[in-house]
C-alpha cells in the first residue's frame, strides 16, 4: 500500500493546488504545527509533484490571509480534482454528526466557487452519505467496484462527473486509510513519530467517510474555517 501513488494522472500544477488546497483550509484558524507539516510535506512526496509545488503547498498551510488558497481554487476550477475535493469538504462538514445549516452554505458556496453546479453538488453530497453508510471494510471503499455499488456511475457521469476522479483523488473514500499508511511508513524510515495519525479525530480507521483535511484539523472542525473561506469567497459566513 505504501506504493500508492497518490492523484496519478493529474499535472503537477493540479496536485500542487489540491494538496494546498487541503492543507489551507485544515490549517484555515493558525499556522500549520511542525508534525503536521510533515505530514503534508510527506503527502506532497507521496504524491511526486515538484519542489516548486511542495514550496506552493507549504505556504498554503502556514500562511492566514487566504491569498494561497485562492490561488489553490482557481486552478482546480478548471480541474476534476474539484470534485474530489468538494467531497472531501463535505465529509469533513459532516464529521462531527453535526452539519449546520450555516455550514451546508459554507460548503455549497465554495463548490460554486470551483464551478460546480447545483446537480453536481447533490449528486457530490449523496455519494458522500452513501458511501459513508455503506457497511463495508473501509480499505473496501478504495476499489472501483464499491464506488459501483452505490448505484451513482451513471448519474455522475450524465452530470459531466468523472468517478475516477473521486477515486484518483483518494481523499473521499478511504483515502485517510491509504494516505496514512503512506505517511506513517515513510515517517518511520525517518524516525519520525506517527502518533498524529492515530489521533485525527478518529478519521483514519473510521469504518465511516474519511476526510483527509480532517486529519490535518486535528478534529478542530469545519466551521474554525469559516473566517479564511469569507474572506476567499468575499462575503461574511
Amino acid at each position: 500500500m505504501e506504493n500508492t501513488h497518490v492523484l496519478e494522472g493529474y499535472r503537477d500544477q493540479e496536485k500542487g493546488a489540491y494538496l494546498g488546497a487541503v492543507a489551507s483550509i485544515a490549517t484555515a484558524d493558525r499556522a500549520a504545527s511542525e508534525e503536521e507539516m510533515q505530514y503534508i510535506v510527506t503527502l506532497c512526496d507521496a504524491a511526486g509533484i515538484s519542489a516548486q509545488q511542495k514550496d506552493a503547498v507549504v505556504r498554503a498551510a502556514s500562511e492566514l490571509s487566504g491569498d494561497e488558497l485562492k490561488k489553490c481554487l482557481d486552478i482546480l476550477k478548471n480541474s476534476e480534482l474539484k470534485y474530489a475535493l468538494v467531497t472531501d469538504i463535505i465529509a469533513f462538514a459532516k464529521a462531527d454528526n453535526h452539519y449546520a445549516e450555516e455550514e451546508q452554505q459554507k460548503v455549497k458556496e465554495i463548490s460554486q466557487y470551483l464551478g460546480v453546479d447545483q446537480n453536481q453538488f447533490s449528486l457530490l453530497n449523496e455519494f458522500t452519505d452513501k458511501a459513508a453508510a455503506k457497511d463495508v471494510p473501509a480499505e473496501e471503499k478504495a476499489s472501483p467496484s464499491f464506488l459501483s455499488s452505490l448505484g451513482l456511475n451513471d448519474k455522475l457521469k450524465n452530470a459531466g462527473i468523472n468517478s475516477n476522479s473521486l477515486m484518483k483523488g483518494l481523499l473521499g473514500i478511504a483515502g485517510p486509510i491509504i494516505l496514512g499508511s503512506i505517511v506513517s511508513g515513510a515517517m518511520r524510515r525517518r524516525g519520525r513519530s506517527t502518533g498524529m495519525l492515530g489521533g485525527m479525530g478518529g478519521l483514519i480507521g473510521g469504518a465511516g467517510l474519511g476526510s483527509i483535511i480532517g486529519m490535518l484539523s486535528g478534529g478542530r472542525g469545519f466551521r474554525n474555517s469559516g473566517g479564511l473561506l469569507g474572506r476567499i469567497l468575499g462575503r461574511r459566513f
